[in-house]
């Protein structure tokens, strides 16, 4: 800034002395002309010349100060060439020269009339009713080249401070006023194209948050600039940083607007409690026969040994000579067996998450399962070449997902979905079968208060009959001549959470209220 300043006094010192003969008012004709284009840099060099040919000229002395900053802002980021229209939202990395500029830049220019109220009643045209309630309060007034007053306007105005007396006199006599210094202003008449000429512009750089997503900046960051009409609003999703550049009247409430809508979300913490209860039993009774009755030559030829089946104990043989056989027998046996199991687990977790955000928690093993391979591959050269499986790992057991909204300090909402998988025991082509069973559903319900969410239950019953084809299917005598087996398996699984909300949801944070003045007539900061 300070070598923007410097080459541009520069040039206007040089203009000046090589312009020394020229008449100050045409300088200033020219100067206002180039306003009315949007040229500062150069209304700023010819009113500084002006300045410089007659050193009595107190206008063009205020207005180069007026012009100052607005130059070196148009010098720096508006060439010559390039065009002022509005530039659209970006969310890009931003340059090295906005940061640098907008660090450097100092806050708006203010003016700090006299402390106290003052009683006005006054009768005149715009320009000297302005003289004299600014005069009121120590504020020295410069008025705008194309500043022409109306006709006679009453002025009463009882117990009003500086602020206030501002506000009722841009009001009355139809102007605004642009901050020179803190005791001088320039009045200039309300029009939208006198305030693209002479009211300051700003850059302000505002660090987002780390709760905020550069998503939910990027959405607030287009409603904030449709709803103010900001020239540029950028966003660097590396730096993590908002520019907003364009007239005080409108950065200001746009900050400020930005600063309230980026407040961290509302911190809510859930105790989960997991409880799974299974019950196994199994009955085995019945009478076991033989099935298989192997029948052995037990005749010898020449010195040979007699094989006898391995396992059989006992033979039964009849015939003799070379038809001596032996027909084996098998034990039986009689028995009842039964056997029963129970079990249950209790897991509790505490999870911690922000308004909006779901939060997971998984309670099981994480189980590799192939899911593509290749088997029995060669290569043209005969070697052998088997790719690498590809495996993934599923998540047994349970999965739970929960997404907390905030109504308010005591009532939220929660969106809760709930996996269920477990092996099957069964494989199709060597890949396991997972059974999977899926419950959602969505809670509204106070901070502190125990919802129960069950359901995910699971039965299972087998049965087996064994015994001689015929006789194990008589029907009364049937169940002595088989084997009887029963297998049955029940689970349920119930969990509770109860939720806590550990921090002040939006809806109930003080704002604070910003007064913009009407879209025609916004309201310039004093």
């Amino acid at each position: 800034m300070v070598k923007s300043i410097a080459c541009i006094a520069f040039v206007a010192t040089v203009a000046g002395l090589y312009c020394a003969e020229e008449p100050a008012a045409f300088l200033r004709q020219d100067a206002r002309e180039a306003l009315k284009k949007g040229d500062v840099v150069r209304a700023y060099l010819l009113y500084s010349q002006a300045a410089a040919v007659d050193p009595g000229d107190r206008t063009s002395w205020t207005r180069s100060l007026a012009l100052r900053r607005r130059a070196i802002e148009a010098a720096k980021f508006a060439p010559s060439g390039t065009s002022t229209a509005e530039e659209p939202f970006e969310p890009d990395a931003l340059s090295d020269e906005d940061l640098i500029e907008a660090r450097r830049l100092g806050p708006p220019l203010r003016l700090e009339g006299q402390a106290g109220r003052r009683n006005f009643k006054l009768r005149g045209d715009a320009r000297t009713i302005c003289e004299q309630v600014l005069k009121a309060f120590g504020v020295e007034v410069v008025f705008d080249g194309d500043f022409q007053s109306s006709g006679t306007i009453r002025f009463e105005l009882n117990d009003a401070d500086f602020e206030e007396a501002v506000e009722a006199l841009q009001a009355a006599t139809g102007t605004f006023l642009i901050p020179v210094s803190e005791r001088m202003a320039m009045v200039a008449r309300d029009t939208q194209q006198k305030r693209q000429e002479l009211e300051h512009n700003l850059a302000v750089a505002i660090p987002l948050p780390t709760p905020v997503t550069v998503q939910d900046a990027q959405e607030l960051a287009r409603s904030v600039q449709q709803l103010m009409e900001i020239q540029k609003l950028q966003i660097d999703n590396v730096r993590r940083i908002v520019l907003v550049r364009d007239r005080a009247s409108k950065v200001i409430p746009a900050v400020a607007l930005i600063e309230q809508m980026l407040r961290y979300r509302t911190e809510v913490m859930l105790e989960v409690e997991f409880l799974e209860m299974s019950e196994k039993a199994s009955l085995n009774l019945g009478l076991q026969l033989p099935g298989r009755f192997p029948l052995v030559w037990l005749s010898r030829i020449w010195n040979s040994q007699t094989s006898i089946p391995e396992g059989v104990l006992s033979l039964l043989t009849f015939g003799g000579g070379k038809s001596f056989f032996g027909l084996g027998l098998a034990d039986s046996q009689l028995f009842a067996t039964m056997s029963r199991s129970s079990g249950r687990s209790l897991s509790k977790a505490e999870l911690r998450s922000t308004e909006g955000n779901p939060v997971q928690f998984h309670l099981g093993d994480r189980y590799p399962v192939l899911s593509a391979g290749y088997f029995g591959a060669t290569t043209g050269t005969g070697e052998a070449f088997t790719p690498p499986p590809t495996i993934n790992f599923e998540d047994l057991g349970v999965v739970l997902k929960i997404t907390p909204k905030v109504h308010s300090s005591d009532e939220l909402t929660l969106e809760v979905e709930a996996d269920y998988k477990v092996l099957t025991g069964e494989a199709l082509n060597g890949i396991p079968v997972i059974a999977n069973r899926k419950f959602q559903s969505t809670l509204r319900m106070r901070a502190g208060e125990t919802a129960v969410v069950a359901g995910l239950m699971r039965s299972s019953e087998a049965r087996t009959l064994t015994g001689i084809a015929g006789l194990g299917q008589l029907p009364v005598i049937g169940a002595a001549f088989r084997q009887n087996s029963r297998e049955r398996e029940d689970g349920q699984a119930i969990f509770t959470i109860r939720p806590r909300i550990l921090s002040i949801p939006p809806a109930e944070f003080s704002t604070r209220t910003l007064w913009t003045g009407t879209e025609s007539r916004a309201r310039i900061p004093m």
